[in-house]
């Protein structure tokens, strides 16, 4: 089906042909290129030692529509935001494997080391990012919500990355209707059109955002986190999991737990900032 990309206007010093072949790039992608086995043009991959990888998607500028009026308060207004800047977000969850690789330990409830890690606090995400961007010299961080909201939509603006109809979940997603009240090694449902997996499901993702009843009162349109306290409070948790029914799994889907609460249901995925 095709799909509009309204891409950001390309700061001066780019370049026609650096923006072209960027245009060109995301263009691919809305062709359904972001398929299992394909690796794209400017995607990364990273050693983190012992023979342990983790892999990044290269997500290019744009704008998109934020939240959703068929859902909660918290996920209104919908509103308009544009990501100035291009990042590298995880292809997949966290694996238990890359945890134990950077934090030397592994607190997960389902072990095994291709499956998401769990039993992670918001904090913990924390020292975990601060370690990896020392171990590889790298800017890592959480996702804002907006970044992650845009790389889950990969450019749709229905309910979920493939449509409006929660039937379809199943093929994308590990939730309370196939998971068989456990996690699942990453990677093995349908990734959406960017090229990323378990965006939907299998568990939950922490965010860098401080949580807030709705986007009334100053929701950041330039892709940044909101990180000023809100009403509500909490952090911002984001895609469902392997217990979360279909609803709760759709692209602009909040929760807003408090930072210390951890779970067998709750993980991360992480954002690669370079400048």
């Amino acid at each position: 089906m095709a799909r509009s990309i309204r891409l950001a206007q390309p700061p001066p010093a780019l370049g026609v042909m650096r923006w072209a072949l960027a245009v060109l790039a995301t263009c691919l992608l809305a062709a359904g290129c972001g398929k299992e086995g394909v690796k794209r043009e400017g995607d990364l991959t990273l050693d983190l030692g012992g023979g342990v990888k983790m892999e990044l998607v290269l997500i290019l500028p744009g704008s998109f529509d934020m939240g959703s009026e068929k859902g909660h308060l918290a996920e209104k207004p919908v509103h308009k935001v544009t990501i100035k800047k291009a990042f590298y977000i995880g292809m997949y969850e966290v694996t238990q494997e890359q945890w134990q690789a950077i934090m030397g330990a592994n607190s997960s409830i389902f072990k095994d080391p291709k499956k998401p890690v769990e039993m992670v606090t918001w904090q913990a995400c924390q020292d975990f990012v601060r370690k990896l961007s020392e171990k590889t010299n790298r800017k890592f961080s959480l996702p804002s919500e907006a970044e992650w909201e845009y790389a889950c939509r990969a450019g749709t603006t229905t309910e979920y990355c493939f449509g409006d109809d929660e039937a379809g979940l199943g093929e994308y997603a590990w939730f309370s209707g196939n998971a068989g009240n456990m996690t699942h090694v990453v990677g093995q449902q349908k990734p959406n059109k960017w090229g990323l997996f378990d965006m939907h499901g299998n568990v939950w993702e922490w965010c860098e955002d401080v949580g807030h009843d709705s986007y009334e009162g100053g929701a950041p349109t330039d892709g940044s986190a909101w990180v000023e306290v809100g009403n509500q409070g909490g952090l911002v948790l984001r895609g469902g999991s392997w217990g979360t029914y279909p609803g709760g799994c759709r692209s602009a889907y909040r929760l807003r737990p408090p930072p210390w609460y951890e779970g067998g249901v709750i993980g991360v995925r992480v954002v690669l900032r370079d400048s």
